[in-house]
């Protein structure tokens, strides 16, 4: 598959080849530490991602709203956010985008996977969904990713978390908890996450209440998104790879 590399076109045939390639290689993979994974991208992703960006179909960021709205889930990431909760589920992780500049990342996560817990008291826990409201849009050529607040969540860990109900509780949130209080909306200053131990607060923090980040897409299709964010020039950016799901 490496060959694909040193050429310098994709023919629509080879592009599909290349993106199952990327696919096998992401998805065969457990969670890892964010360690972990930055090695695994600057090793093993690297030549892909450069090999994408440059067969990037649309490069014009207005362009790119029209294939931006829906929804789609995060199959790969360095993020470290994803670290600072219990352990995510994949399959019920989502990224909303809607036409009114609305968008949210939701996602669950399981609580009680520790080794000292008992199966039984394991299944008796919640599971703990958590969404980041932001407001997208573009200025000056450029995305702009603003983070308005945090919500969360305890459900029933037997009730999976499905695209119809994340989507109902994006709308409800957005029609009237932002909408109806766009005038006072202010930023959280803090975040509590009660009964809930998280081994990086901080970490959760910072991630949840950073005012704005580069938002930028160095790949985007009908079923691709190939995103790079940084929340601050001093700090590395991170990576993610998502899959349209609707």
């Amino acid at each position: 598959m490496y060959d694909l590399l040193l050429k310098n076109q994709l023919s629509a045939p080879k592009k599909v080849k290349f993106k199952n390639e990327i696919l096998a290689r992401v998805q065969s993979r457990s969670q890892k530490p964010l360690n972990d994974e930055i090695n695994f991208y600057k090793t093993e992703l690297l030549p892909y991602f450069i090999k994408l960006s440059q067969h990037n179909p649309v490069f014009s960021v207005t362009e790119q709203l029209r294939l931006l709205v829906g929804v789609w889930t995060p199959i790969w990431s360095t993020i470290s956010f994803h670290e600072s909760l219990p352990q995510r589920i994949q399959e019920q992780s989502f990224q909303i985008f809607q036409h009114d500049g609305y968008c949210a990342s939701i996602a669950r996560y399981i609580l009680g996977k520790e080794s000292s817990l008992s199966d039984n008291f394991q299944s008796q826990l919640p599971a703990y969904d958590f969404m980041i409201l932001q407001k997208y849009g573009v200025q000056n050529g450029k995305w702009d990713l603003q983070n308005i607040d945090r919500f969360q969540a305890f459900k029933n860990r037997e009730d999976p978390l499905t695209l119809e109900s994340v989507y109902n509780w994006f709308t409800n949130i957005v029609n009237t908890k932002v909408k109806l209080n766009s005038l006072k909306l202010a930023l959280p200053k803090t975040l509590e996450l009660e009964n809930i131990e998280i081994n990086h607060t901080n970490d959760l923090k910072k991630a949840s209440l950073a005012t704005s980040q580069v938002f930028e897409h160095l790949y985007i299709d009908n079923d691709w998104r190939l995103v790079k964010t940084q929340t601050d020039a001093s700090h590395l950016p991170s990576y993610t790879l998502s899959v349209r799901r609707q």
